[in-house]
């Protein structure tokens, strides 16, 4: 039990991760014409993008939780508009979620904030529930911080929906504060030195 690298094999768990926990940390199957479109944005791409990394938990043989990232979100954005995205399935507008991912996913400029600057990496991080509550999540999110302190990256931060209590609760536990919200989401930011 414990955090290794993500390996290819680690592909479909990853996926399945993400489907069973991107409702806003509950089960989103069946909330998307393509179950995986939610993959295909927010944790796959981290297997292959510049400047990515992945870290799995594992439990025995299998994947229960994963931290993916980059430690360049500029590069990795122009990277996912231009190369990631169009190579991915064509998907139709099918669902009313798909109305927002769909479209979010072409958007050139969706992870380009003012954060970019100050903090350069961006960071997803899942759990399915039996991996929750002991000590797996702070563990990954050491191993990603500490991955980018060695990689000179001053900063990380990462977008959690405000109906999300778990992740509201649980950023600041791990050293991320809040820097920016709107309506439905709040940005939390961690500098890679001094906790």
């Amino acid at each position: 039990m414990g955090i290794r690298p993500a390996l290819p094999g680690d592909e479909q768990a990853i996926a399945r991760i993400c489907v069973l926990t991107g409702d806003r940390g509950a089960d989103a199957s069946g909330m998307f014409g393509d179950d995986r479109a939610i993959a295909d944005v927010y944790a796959l791409p981290y297997l292959y993008g510049p400047g990515c990394f992945a870290l799995v938990w594992d439990e025995g043989g299998s994947a229960v939780g994963y931290v993916v990232g980059t430690d360049d979100t500029r590069a990795f954005q122009d990277w996912f508009v231009a190369d990631w995205w169009p190579s991915r399935p064509t998907r139709e507008v099918q669902t009313e979620a798909d109305r927002w991912l769909l479209p979010a996913a072409l958007d050139p400029e969706r992870m380009l904030t003012d954060l970019v600057d100050e903090y350069p990496a961006h960071l997803h991080i899942d759990l399915l529930p039996e991996a929750q509550g002991r000590g797996a999540g702070r563990a990954l999110i050491e191993a990603a911080v500490e991955g980018l302190r060695e990689r000179g990256v001053p900063g990380a931060h990462l977008v959690a929906a405000k109906a999300n209590a778990g992740a509201q609760a649980f950023y600041p536990r791990v050293g991320f504060v809040p820097v920016s919200e709107d309506h439905s989401s709040v940005t939390f930011a961690r500098r890679t030195s001094g906790g």
